[in-house]
């Protein structure tokens, strides 16, 4: 606790008279962009499982929690032990099976457990059952959250398998779209198949969100090393033909799996 006592005094010196101007200068508004950047770069250090960089990141990003909190604390909205004050309350009402008598034997009970409260004691019930997304999310994000409220309410398939046979439904209105041309109706069909495979995702309890981070990050290593790889042989990547290229892909996968 001593050394987050002493964080908070850093930023409150930082944001004083005489401290940092360009610290001085922030808003809530300016400092979106960093928020968003800190927290993909705490996901990126779980993704390549590394201590070090993960308790680095995980600083930056309670910096910048820190930091608004000072800028309200300035305009007599809130201070940062409101805001500690705020998530513990939350955090002891959300689990009276942990807290208190209640019981919750399941993770998906206590998922509904925790919807409940919101709904009831904490009065954020929203207009329409699958309310409440923030529009400002990622798509893919947006779209896993919004299915699982439908899902919670029984707006939805059985299994993986009628899934599947959408996906495949939504693939061949695409291919349809493709032929006539349309760039509209392509990009339409385009967002049902996404959509689609959000849902698959879904009951294969994988988050669409970091299976496309992982695919990218897996395609952005293998390029590198197809880089390498061709660089090593004399080969431009920018004039290879596509057989040639499709040879050095295929080395980089075996040598980056």
């Amino acid at each position: 606790m001593d050394e987050f006592r002493k964080l908070v005094g850093i930023m409150e010196r930082l944001r004083s008279e005489g401290g940092c101007e360009w610290d001085r200068a922030q808003t809530h508004a300016t400092l979106r962009q960093y928020l968003l950047e800190e927290a993909y770069e705490v996901l990126d250090a779980i993704s390549r499982k590394n201590p070090d960089s993960l308790c680095e990141e995980l600083g930056d990003l309670l910096l910048q929690v820190l930091f608004h909190a000072q800028i309200s604390r300035e305009r007599g909205e809130f201070d940062i032990s409101d805001v500690i004050r705020s998530i513990s309350g939350k955090m002891i009402r959300r689990h009276p099976h942990v807290f208190s008598n209640a019981t919750a034997a399941t993770p998906e009970a206590v998922s509904l457990q925790w919807d409940h409260i919101k709904k009831t004691m904490e009065n954020r019930n929203p207009a329409s059952i699958i309310g409440g997304v923030p529009r400002t999310f990622p798509s893919l994000l947006r779209a896993a959250k919004i299915t699982k409220k439908a899902a919670r309410a029984g707006f939805d398939w059985e299994n993986s398998g009628q899934v599947l046979a959408k996906v495949d439904e939504e693939t061949e209105e695409l291919k349809t779209a493709i032929e006539r041309g349309d760039p509209d109706e392509i990009e339409h069909e385009f967002g049902d198949l996404l959509f689609a495979l959000v849902n698959l995702a879904r009951f294969l309890r994988i988050h669409p969100e970091i299976a496309m981070s992982g695919a990218t990050r897996r395609f952005e290593k293998r390029f590198r090393a197809m880089e390498i790889i061709a660089a090593e042989s004399g080969v431009s990547i920018e004039n290879a033909d596509m057989e040639t290229l499709d040879r050095l892909w295929e080395k980089a996968k075996r040598i980056s799996r």
